[in-house]
């Protein structure tokens, strides 16, 4: 039985946290899902009562619905994505296995049911997580987001915005959300044969899975991109890496 008044999240004492999950509905609208993320991982932070919640977590998600466990894999997604953060819960991936090991299951199962494009990018960074995948396991959801903010140009050092999707496929020094037309340069996807092993398991899910506008986005992710400012060439993903890792 877990004494949950000995553990702490984000405000403290963790005692309310069993009600919050007691209250947890597939509804992602629900007020519960803002105030249980906000005590057990705030910010993308976790804390001994972050992995506390695991079991009684993969229990609920698997009761539910495939479609309806987006919201609650999402949640144990980032919780395992933070196992390698100084929470003071031990190896929470070995504590953790045997739930770490089902919440992939339900994750895969869930991938193949009727969800939207962002669900599915959401489920495919919580996959990521549970297989211990680094930097994309939080930063393959900026796909959705649509843009990777780059703080150096590995040429010349200037800031950039990377823009993959909704506002088209290139890379900026300009805020483009304010200004007319800042600079632009281009974006040339990768090649699907090309791919590390990480990306190209991650596009074939996406094409297998009928996600034809993320597959595309992932290629563009590990494509080339080229600063406006000094015409510098470099691979998207390689620096999301470097300055994640």
């Amino acid at each position: 039985m877990t004494d949950w008044s000995r553990l702490t999240h984000a405000y403290g004492s963790a005692e309310n946290v069993p009600e919050l999950l007691d209250q947890l509905v597939p509804d992602s609208r629900a007020k519960v899902w803002d105030e249980l993320w906000s005590c057990i991982c705030h910010q993308m932070t976790v804390y001994p009562a972050s992995f506390a919640a695991l079991p009684r977590l993969t229990e609920i998600a698997r009761s539910w619905a495939p479609a309806d466990r987006t919201m609650i894999l999402s949640l144990c997604g980032s919780i395992v994505a933070g196992a390698t953060q100084p929470h003071g819960a031990g190896d929470v991936r070995a504590i953790h296995a045997a739930e770490i090991e089902e919440l992939l299951r339900l994750t895969n199962e869930t991938m193949r049911a009727a969800i939207d494009e962002d669900s599915f990018t959401y489920m495919l960074q919580a996959v990521l997580a549970f297989e211990n995948v680094p930097v994309w396991d939080e930063m393959l959801e900026q796909l959705q987001q649509g843009e990777y903010e780059l703080e150096n140009c590995p040429g010349c050092g200037v800031h950039l915005f990377v823009a993959i999707g909704a506002d088209g496929y290139f890379a900026t020094s300009g805020d483009y959300a304010i200004e007319d037309d800042p600079p632009k340069g281009e974006l040339a996807p990768a090649v699907p044969s090309d791919l590390d092993l990480v990306a190209r398991r991650m596009y074939d899910t996406a094409q297998s899975l009928g996600r034809e506008k993320l597959a595309t986005k992932l290629l563009y992710l590990f494509g080339d991109a080229t600063c406006p400012d000094c015409r510098t060439t470099f691979q998207v993903a390689d620096q999301v890496i470097e300055q994640y890792s």
